[in-house]
């Protein structure tokens, strides 16, 4: 990037800051570009960390549902089972007694489950053998198999969470991958905060070294001309005054830029011992850019659109739920397949018997004081409610495009003024020390033009700060990379 208008003299002051002597003691100096700054924050920074651990779980929630749609294998035993028990017999005269059961059991099962999307119901084949030894009497083993058996369980009557899975876990993924983008993107605008911090606090401290090194030298040319007669005690104390304040001024100014320095390199995972050195940026690029193209990009990239629909579907989901809920419920439970038993485990599966079983399970509710249809309006108020709030937040997203484009656009116009006046206000101070040396103008004067030269600094340094900001937002809500000219899409970590 190139430097543009009086950049030499910030460039200048950048290099009286690193050769300045005791200036960082035996820390070791790093100067760091704006640029390197985003890529360590985005790599290394606490944001960065939690954003890239919020995407981890996004893509196991997603591979979850993706496991749902696929069978489920489940192998369940027992090995074994000691039972010693006393149990309750009814003989055929009504009478009770007591029998003991000593015995030890062995269950193994292996199962196959297929939930059904279409449906919402479970299809599972199972297979299953069972040992039981009698410790008492005869001492007996008996074998029980179930080679081959068939389930099916399905609710007649469901709102199909699955189904509504199907249509919300795509894009509620989709939403999380856009969500990381744009949190490397606001990890990118807060290291712009911090290193422009840190820069205008570096400006800052070389600014006030520099009026401390002036007044310092103005007051021995004003005690001179007073020795003279040439000015008054009241300018002489001015300019007393203002070496003092020079000094206190580069006291807080130092302690700022400690703040600031510890700020962005906790930002940037650097220890105590690097003292970070920001080089100065360069002005941030000059695109065209037109609210319909953005609205265009972020409607098409920000996550926000993700987020409509599925906080719409949910709602929706929620009114399907509370409808199948609140009236007459049925269920089909059935089950087909072969059973056989003998006490010799080969036996076992011979001479095979059919095993079926079949049922049906209703709940119709009676009296319930309205609680089914007051659950279901209740759905649909919240539907409502959700509705209007996503219109509100999509007038509100479109009012955020707007601004930013504005003051992008603003902002380029307003860096050339601040560039101009930067340097008018540098070669004012200049002429107005000249003419005070030689005793033409007063010291409000030559106070004046030296103050309008700081802010004018500090204004250029703050300027070139928010179109950095601005910059980056436009790249934050359209997810677009405008100097490349193609969709902003950071490398995922492989889970």
């Amino acid at each position: 990037m190139q430097i543009r208008g009086n950049r030499w003299f910030i460039g200048l002051l950048l290099l009286l800051f690193l050769h300045h002597p005791g200036a960082f003691g035996q820390q070791e100096q790093k100067v760091v570009s704006l640029g390197e700054a985003i890529r360590l924050a985005q790599e290394q920074s606490l944001d960065a960390m939690v954003a890239k651990s919020q995407l981890r779980a996004a893509y196991w929630q997603y591979r979850n549902y993706k496991a749902d749609l696929l069978p489920n294998v489940k192998l369940m035993g027992t090995l074994p089972s000691f039972n010693r028990t006393l149990s309750s017999y009814l003989k055929e005269d009504g009478t009770y007694k007591y029998v003991s059961s000593n015995s030890i059991s062995e269950q193994l099962s292996l199962s196959v489950t297929q939930n059904i999307p279409l449906t919402g119901g479970q299809l599972s084949l199972q297979s299953q053998l069972e040992r039981v030894d009698q410790l008492d009497g005869e001492r007996a083993t008996e074998y029980m198999s179930v080679p081959f058996n068939v389930v099916l369980s399905q609710p007649l009557i469901t709102a199909n969470p699955l189904k509504w899975s199907m249509k919300i876990e795509p894009e509620k993924y989709k939403e999380a991958q856009q969500q990381f983008a744009v949190s490397m993107e606001n990890v990118a605008i807060q290291a712009i905060s911090y290193y422009f911090d840190l820069l205008l606090a570096m400006i800052n401290v070389n600014i006030d070294k520099q009026n401390l090194a002036s007044s310092e030298k103005l007051m021995q040319i004003a005690q001179g001309k007073r020795e003279r007669g040439l000015i008054s005690d009241n300018d002489l104390l001015q300019l007393k005054l203002n070496y003092l304040n020079a000094s206190s001024s580069l006291i807080q100014t130092e302690q700022a830029y400690d703040q600031k320095m510890f700020a962005l390199r906790n930002y940037l995972g650097y220890n105590d011992q690097v003292v970070i050195v920001p080089d100065i940026p360069g002005e941030c690029p000059e695109i065209e850019v037109t609210f319909k193209h953005v609205m265009e990009l972020a409607s098409r990239n920000n996550p926000f659109r993700y987020d409509v629909v599925c906080r719409m579907l949910q709602a929706q989901q929620q009114v399907a739920q509370a409808k199948a809920n609140r009236g007459f419920q049925a269920d089909v439970y059935a089950s087909i397949g072969y059973t056989g038993s003998d006490r010799d485990f080969k036996h076992t599966y011979r001479n095979l018997r059919n095993r079926e079983s079949v049922s049906l399970g209703i709940s119709i509710p009676i009296l319930n004081w309205g609680k089914g249809r007051g659950q279901v309006e209740l759905a649909r108020s919240q539907e409502e409610i959700t509705r209007v709030q996503m219109e509100k937040e999509t007038l509100n997203f479109e009012q955020e495009v707007l601004t930013a484009v504005k003051q992008y656009q603003e902002q380029n116009r307003l860096n050339e003024i601040v560039r101009l006046a930067d340097t008018v206000a540098q070669k004012r101070y200049k002429t107005a020390y000249e003419t005070f040396v030689l005793g033409q103008i007063s010291v409000l004067d030559l106070n004046t033009a030296q103050t309008e030269q700081d802010n004018a600094r500090r204004t250029y340094i703050s300027q070139l700060y928010s179109s950095w900001v601005y910059f980056y937002t436009l790249r934050k809500l359209t997810l677009y990379d405008f100097e490349k000219k193609e969709d902003i899409i950071y490398e995922q970590e492989k889970y």
